[in-house]
């Protein structure tokens, strides 16, 4: 998926995250989300919440009286979560209070047809988004309609009192909101940085992006936006984005320098995933140089428990010390070779497909100048590995069907496919490459 496409779907989910959902919370040792819908009984429930960008779920299924409780583990629970009920539709709530009562009377589940009983969450944010949406119809339309008179008209001082109204209602609704203490409240400010952040992204407004960076740095309330949903990894998406747009030509030397200083007023475990999400986007993007220099200040003793992380620090790490493990289910007994070149891919990935395609045609260039290559696949479908194999010039061939937890990605710790590692006879990294191309320049000399 291009970068575009994948923006494009980010902004589809959001719009539909931010101006239709409704929330809800939680405080007990397991908090409770009960669903009381007659007409579902039978049917599978499913509970989806958040911390950062892991996903965990909960399923029970409704019983005879069209009943079904999920109990999310633990107290401290308080952000967004997604209720479904496959094949009958599905709604967005939070966790900031004891029992969450869903009601709904209807064969599909929606913000239409259900109902929050003696939720304060759901109550505040349902009155947030439709106070605000009114006001705004209200504003747009007594605004079109002033600019249909001419100065002077009688009918401008009849428009500019009803419009002052609009705005006082506006901001007495916005003195309400930062005044709460719900996470309704504060769903609401990160729902409204993400709109900020869009608009000065897509605007490429560096002024307005000096204001955004600042607020990321200082102030904005990442607790909150941890256990948010989609808003999490939208927000990181577009931050990086936003440098990209409006930073210059150090555009990756100002990201790394913002996110370490965002990253020092942060605690656990939000610090571990801020930083695993900053190292996501990175590799979205190809920032190598950002992803080295975020991961250059990470404490030498960090030990953090997120995969992708490990993996990323893994990585740079051996990449800095140049030891590389030896390839597991390898025949080392030819020694013909001057250097190795490891290359890690994924039959599922069109860019890793297209890569090998690349890498079978430099394949004799590298073989004249010494170099053995290794391709070790993700797959976990043996006649799909078979198939995308039977092209390959080379006799190194490795898969063990085991996708990116297979040993050999593990040893490496491979973050994300096609990667490339160019080692020398005594198994010491020369380089790591993410394209055939930048491999054939490094070998030139």
């Amino acid at each position: 998926m291009s970068l575009f496409e994948h923006k494009q779907l980010i902004m589809r989910t959001l719009k539909f995250l931010i101006f239709v959902t409704f929330c809800t919370g939680c405080h007990l040792s397991a908090q409770e989300i009960q669903l009381q819908a007659p007409a579902l009984s039978g049917k599978d429930a499913k509970l989806y919440y958040f911390t950062g960008a892991k996903v965990d779920s909960l399923v029970s299924v409704v019983d005879g009286s069209g009943k079904a409780i999920l109990s999310i583990p633990g107290k401290d629970y308080r952000g967004m979560a997604t209720l479904v009920v496959p094949g009958s539709g599905g709604i967005e709530l939070v966790a900031a209070e004891p029992v969450v009562s869903v009601q709904s009377s209807a064969s599909q589940l929606n913000t239409e047809t259900v109902s929050f009983p003696s939720s304060k969450e759901n109550s505040f944010l349902k009155h947030i988004f439709t106070s605000q949406s009114r006001y705004m119809q209200q504003q747009s339309w007594l605004q079109a309609g002033s600019q249909l008179f001419d100065a002077g008209s009688p009918f401008l001082t009849q428009l500019q009192p009803e419009l002052d109204k609009v705005n006082a209602s506006m901001q007495a609704l916005d003195k309400e909101i930062s005044s709460s203490s719900l996470y309704a409240a504060r769903y609401y400010r990160l729902a409204d940085f993400m709109n900020r952040l869009f608009d000065t992204e897509q605007k490429r407004d560096s002024e307005r992006a000096a204001l955004i960076r600042r607020e990321m740095e200082e102030s904005l309330d990442i607790a909150s936006l941890y256990r948010s949903g989609q808003l999490w990894s939208s927000v990181l998406n577009f931050y990086i984005s936003l440098f990209n747009h409006t930073a210059g030509t150090d555009k990756q030397q100002q990201y790394v320098a913002s996110v370490q200083r965002t990253l020092q007023r942060l605690p656990a475990p939000y610090y571990e995933a801020f930083l695993a999400g900053c190292i996501t986007e990175t590799e979205r993007f190809g920032w190598r140089e950002a992803q080295d220099g975020i991961l250059a200040a990470v404490h030498p003793q960090f030990a953090p428990s997120i995969r992708s992380l490990q993996r990323a620090i893994g990585a740079y790490r051996a990449k800095n010390s140049k030891e590389m493990p030896a390839i597991v289910g390898l025949d080392n007994t030819n020694e013909t070779y001057t250097r190795t070149l490891v290359a890690f891919y994924d039959s599922d990935c069109s860019s890793c497909v297209n890569e090998m395609f690349r890498l079978v045609v430099a394949y004799p260039q590298l073989k004249e100048k010494g170099i053995r290559v290794v391709s070790v696949a993700a797959d976990t479908d043996k006649k799909k590995y078979e198939k995308g194999i039977k092209d390959f010039l080379w006799t190194d061939k490795l898969c063990d069907f085991r996708g990116f937890e297979g040993e050999n990605f593990s040893n490496y710790n491979v973050v994300g496919s096609p990667s490339f590692y160019l080692l020398d006879k005594d198994n010491k990294l020369e380089g790591m490459y993410f394209a055939v191309s930048d491999v054939e320049e490094a070998i030139k000399n």
